[in-house]
């Protein structure tokens, strides 16, 4: 380990770099132009894979691979949503990801939230009927999770939900209806179809009337071939190491610019970024920092899974874990941590870059994202504090859905995420050893994960 180091002078060297020779533009252009849709186990998502591994090979990184991994997946060939008597109408229609197929015309029933008192007092019994549901959460009342709700609807004998988005203007998004904490993303309690907001009105006054409705839903479910993309920045404690990772995957009609070709993009220029400095200042990681872009993180974390799985058996595990997600959404305010383990560590390294960063740690586990299978390994995980609680830039809301484009991203916020992510990283290589707390307890994580189970984020 590097006893001194000018400091100022890498930081000017990060940050100069970072802003005038970025290639961020670069590589969302390929990504998210050249490329487009890159739904995990598709072609274009191997194409993604294959320039992440090209460009870190660009970098002269060590044990440069595309892992690839069995992927269990599906896709919805046809979906329809239309009212009996009505042939000339048919609402907006979005299935949820891993909706089974669906063939099904039934009364409609206004379930509200799907809370345990509206259940109780509804008038008419849900046993065969469509569900019509708010998927957010009852004003004042506990928050109950979505998934819960759904499986109270399913022991009531309901077919399928429907649902509204969130967005207006007729904006679709794919969404999720399991709780990935379960370990099974690709089981669904029951069938969520998702409708308009202007189309779930039409719907509910129909409901009102006791019309029926007729949703058929045609999927496909197999297996195919998923890609991780990996390389090494060797440090000099050749079996310690720090985590930086992407997932370049997006939902099925995604351009994926801020989810995720915001983050694979940082990722890239961080890698570029610290390559560079040891070939310029010649000055290197205390320890190696990996670099990874995961496939299937939109499939229920199976790229980060299949990666935990194959290198943190009998491998020493990472000092540290970083994920970057949908960057576009904010400027960088910290990190946050799923264990408490870390924090002074990490709050002390961020003090020295003298930028205003925060360290937080996590009330509950999140299993949002690719961080969470590092964590339940026992691997001290985190992401960077972009939108939670003080909200997100606007015109960034469009996320798993088409409108997920390129005009949407900020590319001089991005320039300096990786600019501050590689002053973090390389200030992180170089903490000694005997400075780094225990991980946590891997017995522990699954006693916690079994207490939180369905219980409620808190992001605002």
């Amino acid at each position: 380990m590097t006893p001194t180091m000018n400091w100022a002078s890498i930081d000017r060297f990060l940050m100069g770099d970072a802003w005038v020779g970025s290639r961020i533009a670069d590589h969302l252009q390929v990504l998210c132009g050249d490329i487009g849709v890159r739904w995990a186990g598709t072609k274009g998502e191997q194409k993604a894979a294959q320039y992440v591994l090209s460009q870190l090979q660009s970098l002269s990184l060590r044990e440069a691979a595309m892992e690839t991994f069995e992927l269990s997946t599906s896709d919805c060939n046809a979906a329809s949503i239309r009212v009996t008597g009505y042939d000339d109408w048919q609402a907006d229609v979005r299935p949820c990801l891993f909706c089974p197929s669906v063939n099904v015309e039934a009364a409609m029933v206004d379930v509200g939230f799907g809370m345990p008192h509206e259940l109780e007092g509804l008038d008419v019994p849900l046993n065969g009927r469509v569900a019509l549901i708010r998927t957010e959460f009852e004003p004042f009342s506990e928050p109950r999770h979505l998934t819960i709700r759904l499986r109270d609807l399913a022991a009531r004998g309901a077919t399928l939900a429907i649902t509204a988005s969130s967005r207006k203007g007729r904006r679709l998004q794919h969404m999720s209806a399991s709780d990935w904490r379960d370990g099974d993303p690709g089981s669904v309690p029951l069938p969520l179809i998702q409708t308009s907001v202007e189309d779930i009105q039409c719907l509910r006054q129909h409901a009102a009337k006791g019309a029926s409705v007729s949703v058929q839903v045609s999927s496909e479910f197999r297996t195919e071939t998923s890609w991780n993309s990996v390389a090494d920045l060797p440090g000099d404690l050749a079996d310690e190491s720090i985590v930086l990772a992407a997932h370049h995957d997006t939902t099925p009609d995604s351009f994926g610019a801020n989810d995720n070709g915001a983050g694979v993009a940082v990722l890239l220029e961080t890698a570029r970024l610290l390559a560079g400095l040891a070939e310029a200042e010649n000055v290197r990681p205390g320890r190696t920092i990996r670099f990874v872009s995961f496939g299937a993180e939109e499939q229920g974390l199976q790229g980060s899974v299949a990666f935990v799985n194959q290198h943190y058996g009998q491998e020493p595990h990472p000092r540290f874990m970083l994920a970057l997600d949908e960057l576009a959404t904010g400027n960088m305010k910290g990190v946050v941590l799923q264990f408490p383990q870390q924090r002074t560590l990490i709050q002390q390294q961020l003090d020295s870059m003298n930028e205003g960063l925060q360290c937080h740690v996590l009330s509950q586990l999140d299993a949002s994202g690719d961080m969470f299978p590092f964590a339940l390994r026992g691997i001290p995980a985190s992401f960077l504090w972009r939108w939670r609680f003080v909200g997100r830039h606007e015109d960034t809301a469009y996320g798993h859905s088409s409108s997920d484009t390129l005009d949407k991203v900020r590319v001089r916020e991005l320039k300096e995420y990786a600019g501050l992510l590689a002053r973090l990283l390389f200030r992180l290589s170089h903490v000694p050893s005997e400075c780094w707390p225990q991980p946590p307890d891997v017995t522990e994580i699954a006693q916690r994960i079994e207490q939180e189970r369905g219980a409620v984020f808190r992001t605002m």
